[in-house]
């Protein structure tokens, strides 16, 4: 997706933290979202997961059809698409789209991105 276009503008915030068993920030695979528009970023308390999950709610239309409900009480494995330029207050922005899994709902992310950047 991000080789699609490598003039968009556009950022990538990865955020990791541990999932399973043997997940580590030195397993971390380094060769993945190499591009210079992505910023990684490791939470070892998963703060940005839970938070998610909390706002859940809030976001719950916006989600791709091929989201489940989440398995756990954290939203991890999963996009979220903002608007251009917009910024935090005191609570997440207004989501264009998110979705959970990113390989189940890659196609929804993709539409949604090519829509955004037109």
């Amino acid at each position: 997706m991000l080789d699609e276009d490598r003039s968009a503008a556009l950022r990538v915030y990865a955020i990791w933290f541990n999932m399973f068993p043997g997940d580590s920030r030195e397993k971390w695979p380094g060769k993945l979202l190499t591009d210079g528009r992505v910023a990684h970023y490791w939470d070892a308390q998963q703060l940005v997961g839970n938070m998610y999950f909390q706002n859940l709610p809030t976001i719950w239309e916006k989600r791709a059809p091929q989201t489940g409900p989440p398995v756990d009480l954290i939203l991890w494995d999963a996009y979220l698409l903002y608007e251009p330029k917009v910024r935090w207050e005191d609570a997440p922005p207004p989501v264009i789209s998110w979705g959970s899994t990113i390989i189940q709902t890659q196609e929804q992310l993709v539409r949604d991105l090519r829509t955004l950047l037109r």
